[in-house]
């Protein structure tokens, strides 16, 4: 099931959660082990969805402590309505919108 189509690819299948992008660029060059000379063409990886899971719930509860959360469902509902992966979020984001207006983002994530 795709998530996000475009010049950056997610989808999942079993049970890993690929990540793809059209022109390579991942931000690979930040990471300490990255190799110039093998800088060119697409790319990717595939992560265990027990993983992402993991780490998408963590993420969420920073959004939420940033104050950022529901800028991020209405982003993510213009721009991937029409993919699959983007069904569940269409479905529970009024939930989830009222679950983050009873979170107070704390002063030291805004910054």
């Amino acid at each position: 099931m795709s998530y996000m189509r475009g010049d950056i690819y997610i989808w999942a299948g079993g049970t890993s959660v690929h990540f793809w992008v059209r022109d390579g660029y991942d931000g690979w060059d930040e990471a300490g082990w990255h190799d110039p000379a093998q800088a060119t063409g697409a790319s990717g990886v595939a992560l265990s969805q027990v993983a992402a899971d993991e780490y998408v719930v963590m993420r969420m509860a920073e959004m939420l402590d940033e104050g950022c959360f529901v800028a991020a469902i209405e982003r993510a509902l213009e721009k991937y309505r029409g993919n699959g992966g983007c069904r569940a979020l269409a479905d529970q984001a009024e939930i989830l919108r009222k679950v983050a207006a009873k979170v107070a983002p704390k002063p030291e994530a805004i910054s």
